[in-house]
């Protein structure tokens, strides 16, 4: 038996050596939970199952494939999914046009009122005819305009738009867009062409986009992709990995980041009947490596202790630079990291749930593949960094996947574990669990004395059973046919320790930052919990296994893609993206692995609470 891997759905499967991909995708992967599209049924007639082999062995290429593929396509690892059979272990990737099902992605997050202050300005600017009597150009006459009527001294134009001066000769107006004293888009006066802006969470799993109306400050559209990078590694050091493997290797990876970028770019445009070029200016969050694995930046003093990064400057970057298809002259801002583990998303969360102006306590956690903690006291505020892993995303879970129809979110357990309520993103049959569904299984099934506090199954339990090869316990949580389910499934032994150990380092870190700031658990007034996977959560459940403080729920508040909220904040106005350079600047960052007491306290809370 072999494994096969299918990003981006995050599914495993082990399979004989020598069935087709397509048959393997099948196993795991309905056509409305993220499978192959084969409208031929696998007869390699349509050419629609194109899938991307990332790593291991499949067949060599047949004529059918070389023919509906060509060499280019060849060359680039892509294979027909019912044509490829599987030699050996194998991670393959499924393209957009070729997946079905569709992630349900987080995008919405609460956000702070904020008085708009954008940093782009338009003008409209009236010409006259250029003539032996008037000898001026289009834009010698838009300088004057805009030094007579706005006091504007020293104005420049970006290089893009001198190409636009003939184009733009013969006309009566012209409106220009300046970011502080550079144009940055020129066109004429015509229909309603509003100045846009883009704001981008960029994750680990997820890019969530937002289309912004600058002038009124409402958002046009908002969509979320997973980011193609997991094709390279589920979390931030595999890719860092990969990227240090050579040239071409970081090239690549930084490429198909770029792709999935200008694609939500389009998307976002298209949802709003929207044009790319008229969009000014980006705003782009992310931890430290997503930003550095988009920049290009020496990456492996990242890769290493003491993690430090390239920079932690804010950044303005020309959108073409990046290879993004917007205005000629619009410019990408990145904001400031803090560490080499704490990046900007973690200071535009910070920033849109105003945790730093809080009064009393606050704790914030932005939790995913690494989740990002601050503790906040009075202005002065203190975070780290804990590797609580891609369980939470449904990898490393033996039928753990990502939120997509059919993926088990929440687990209801009662009699003692005898009876079992799932429910299914998108009301559809259940074909394996994700993140909130195997943290609430897991809660339920501890609470109902099914699981030890050490962790251990029950394995006398009617529903606790050895799988197949009898090397591990397994809970049957959804018997086959029940609600429609194609097979069992079940939560292993392995998968209560995978949830261990993220709860660990969740808990870990928050011990650490109150030991450093001599507080207690009861000194919190307020706990603030933010990311995908933090508002789909039950908190209940996240408390009983001893991953958040046992505190009232009344003190908790999930705020969703807050880092979303702060992206778009900060594109709307420039006093907050003053506001987020300082909190950039006042984190005091703590690096638990250099804590002499971070393992033990580790350790001590992989078990669950008493």
């Amino acid at each position: 038996m072999v494994t096969v891997e299918f990003e981006p759905v995050g599914r495993r499967v082990e399979v004989e050596p020598g069935r087709t991909v397509l048959q393997a995708a099948r196993d795991v992967l309905s056509l409305d939970a993220g499978g192959v599209n084969a409208p031929c049924g696998g007869k390699g007639l349509c050419g629609r199952c194109r899938v991307r082999l990332v790593q291991g062995e499949l067949s060599p290429p047949g004529e059918l494939e070389r023919r509906m593929l060509g060499p280019r396509e060849l060359a680039d690892g892509y294979r027909l999914a019912c044509q490829a059979l599987i030699l050996g272990p194998v991670k393959v990737e499924i393209p957009p046009e070729t997946l079905a099902g569709r992630q349900s992605l987080q995008v919405a997050g609460t956000a702070e009122e904020i008085a708009l202050e954008p940093v782009i300005k338009r003008y409209h600017i009236p010409l006259q005819a250029t003539t032996v009597d008037f000898p001026f150009s289009t834009w010698q006459q838009v300088e004057v305009y805009l030094r007579q009527n706005y006091g504007m001294e020293d104005i420049s134009i970006d290089s893009v738009l001198f190409s636009q001066v003939e184009t733009l000769a013969g006309n009566d107006h012209l409106t220009v867009s300046l970011r502080g004293r550079e144009i940055i888009n020129a066109f004429w006066t015509a229909g309603s062409r509003k100045p846009l802006g883009l704001a981008v969470d960029l994750g680990t799993t997820k890019m969530a986009g937002f289309l912004l109306d600058l002038e009124t400050g409402s958002t046009l559209a908002a969509d979320g992709i997973l980011n193609p990078q997991i094709a390279y590694g589920e979390d931030v050091m595999s890719r860092l990995a990969y990227a240090l493997e050579g040239a071409e290797q970081y090239s690549r990876i930084t490429r198909v980041l770029v792709e999935g970028l200008d694609r939500l770019l389009q998307t976002l445009c298209s949802q709003a009947g929207a044009r790319p070029e008229d969009v000014e200016e980006a705003v782009i969050v992310g931890n430290t490596a997503m930003h550095h694995l988009l920049l290009g930046l020496p990456v492996g003093q990242l890769a290493r202790s003491p993690y430090v990064p390239a920079l932690t400057l804010p950044l303005e970057v020309k959108a073409r630079q990046l290879g993004l298809g917007m205005a000629g002259g619009a410019v990408v801002y990145l904001v400031p990291a803090v560490a080499g583990f704490v990046g900007g998303d973690h200071v535009a969360m910070i920033l849109s749930s105003r945790i730093q102006e809080a009064p009393g306590v606050t704790l914030g956690l932005d939790i995913g593949t690494n989740t990002e903690i601050v503790l906040a006291r009075s202005g002065e505020m203190i975070s780290c960094s804990c590797a609580s892993g891609p369980a939470f995303e449904g990898a490393h879970i033996q039928q753990g996947m990502r939120a997509i129809d059919g993926a088990v979110s929440k687990v209801s357990v009662t009699s003692g574990g005898r009876e079992v309520h799932c429910e299914t993103i998108g009301g559809k049959a259940p074909v394996g669990i994700c993140g909130s569904g195997i943290l609430d299984a897991v809660a339920g099934l501890y609470r109902a004395g099914v699981i030890s506090a050490s962790g251990r199954l029950d394995t006398g339990h009617p529903r606790v059973r050895w799988s197949s090869d009898r090397k591990t316990a397994e809970y049957v949580l959804v018997p086959a046919g029940e609600n429609g389910a194609g097979r069992d499934i079940v939560v292993t032994q392995k998968d209560i320790s995978e949830i261990q150990l993220a709860k660990a380092a969740i808990a870990a870190g928050i011990q650490v930052l109150l030991a450093q700031t001599g507080l207690q658990y009861t000194d919190i007034d307020r706990v603030v919990v933010a990311g995908a996977f933090g508002t789909h959560l039950q908190l209940e459940s996240a408390i009983a296994i001893g991953m958040l403080p046992h505190l009232p729920l009344q003190r908790y508040q999930q705020v969703g893609n807050a880092a979303g909220a702060g992206a778009r904040m900060i594109l709307l106005s420039a006093a907050e993206r003053r506001r987020a350079v300082e909190i950039a600047r006042n984190i005091k960052y703590i690096e638990l692995a250099a804590r002499a007491e971070f393992n033990s306290i580790y350790l001590s809370q992989i078990r669950f609470p008493g």
